[in-house]
């Protein structure tokens, strides 16, 4: 079975709300998280710097192609059948733009929106 990698920042409150709710759409178990803090690949795929994994989340597919932010949510969303549609949607122009600066929005302060939701 081909696997895909999920590296996602395990400190941050809506990034594990998100992986709960990927494990209720990959009954499959096609995807593999794998936690930022401890980053662990097949040696065929290669990690960016620290940096870059800190700031949006990096899905690495069984072909060795990486997608990161928007684009691997978009990726993610067209793995599953019951996802694949909205997957879809976010790839046409307009909306792929849109997703990405609100991706980038969202991981740029996900800290500070978890505290705010968090009370």
């Amino acid at each position: 079975m081909s696997h895909w990698y999920l590296i996602y920042d395990d400190s941050c409150p809506i990034c594990l709300g998100a992986l709960e709710r990927l494990k209720k759409l990959d009954r499959a178990d096609l995807i593999i998280p794998t936690p930022l803090s401890r980053p662990e690949l097949p040696a065929e795929f290669v990690l960016p710097a620290r940096e870059e994994l800190i700031e949006q989340m990096y899905l690495y597919s069984p072909d060795n192609e990486v997608f990161k932010g928007a684009d691997a949510v978009r990726q993610i969303l067209s793995i599953f059948p019951q996802s694949r549609l909205l997957g879809w949607l976010i790839s046409l122009p307009i909306l792929k733009q849109l997703s990405r600066i609100c991706y980038g929005l969202i991981a740029k302060n996900r800290m500070k929106i978890s505290n705010s939701l968090n009370r």
